[in-house]
């Protein structure tokens, strides 16, 4: 907060006085100050699963020095029953089940820089730095995660049919377009439970990408009412929720397609995210240049693969 206000040819003239008088650690720090801020912004898997600052003490030993956390589940309580008097209750044995979270280490490109050249900038140097080294990091994050999804919301025979894990749909096609009407049935999937009454969640916020969270700009009158729907007519998209479901906006298509929208259920019920090192930029200077990249220590995992839905509208 207290460099926001000072000028970019400042920021800029004191980046490269620190890197000519070999304090690489001091520009090093300007930059990832900037760099730390934009993955907060840039991230829907951060949205969905919040990081948490791991500690050395949560990390479990292992044979090969694999970095990893071992997290506890809810432990399944067995159901109470009827019975007639002078009956004692079933002995119920209750185990405890964990999850395991693994660390990798995601890494951008080594960006080689002429110092001089830099001096020609009129643009912040530190958000050049950043938009040419996070951002591609922050969609392979972004990658994993939704590859991740996938292979869980989509482990059912065919679209409507129970997943082969849970028991439950959470996965479902719909002829119609994104409307109100498909999107309620579509949010239907995680409150409703498996043919045992298990799993039930409460929607937590959905992800679509841009060009599919425009359907919502056809709703009419009678679907939106009069003053939402002549505020969509003249200003475009302006809520990021939808009866009662905040929504997540992503560019990325290629990760999430048109005309799908996924569901998940709280960061509580879902699964835990960890980092052990934030976003942190590398430089090395070498006579008049300077080598730098950015890298990031963490990992995730879904302890209750039910939490996720997938439905997909125009099919």
């Amino acid at each position: 907060m207290e460099t926001q206000n000072i000028p970019t040819p400042v920021r800029n003239a004191r980046f490269i006085e620190y890197i000519e008088r070999g304090e690489v650690k001091k520009a090093q720090a300007e930059a990832s100050d900037y760099t730390r801020i934009q993955v907060r912004e840039e991230s829907f898997a951060f949205k969905i699963l919040p990081p948490e600052k791991a500690t050395d003490d949560m990390l479990e030993r292992s044979l090969d020095e694999t970095l990893q956390i071992v997290w506890e589940l809810e432990p399944d309580s067995p159901g109470a029953k009827w019975v007639p008097l002078q009956t004692v209750p079933d002995g119920e044995y209750i185990t405890g089940s964990r999850y395991i979270i693994p660390f990798a280490r995601v890494l951008t490109p080594k960006l080689v820089k002429d110092i001089d050249e830099l001096r020609t900038y009129r643009q912040d140097i530190r958000k050049i730095l950043s938009d040419n080294t996070i951002k591609d990091a922050l969609a392979k994050i972004d990658e994993k995660f939704i590859t991740t999804v996938n292979s869980h919301v989509f482990n059912a025979t065919a679209a409507g049919a129970p997943n082969n894990m849970t028991g439950k749909v959470q996965w479902r096609d719909f002829t119609d377009p994104l409307n109100r009407s498909s999107f309620v049935e579509a949010k239907k999937m995680l409150p409703a439970g498996n043919a045992n009454g298990k799993f039930r969640l409460r929607n937590y916020i959905c992800l679509m990408n841009d060009v599919t969270s425009q359907d919502w700009l056809k709703l009419g009158r009678d679907d939106a009412g009069g003053d939402i729907s002549e505020e969509f007519f003249k200003n475009g998209l302006t809520t990021d929720t939808f009866l009662g479901v905040k929504a997540i906006f992503t560019i990325k298509d290629d990760l999430v397609p048109n005309d799908y929208v996924y569901f998940f259920a709280a960061p509580e019920f879902l699964g835990k995210c960890f980092y052990l090192t934030d976003w942190t930029m590398f430089m090395k200077k070498e006579a008049y240049f300077i080598e730098m990249f950015s890298y990031w220590l963490g990992g995730f995992a879904f302890g209750n693969v039910a939490g996720m839905a997938v439905a997909r509208f125009n099919q």
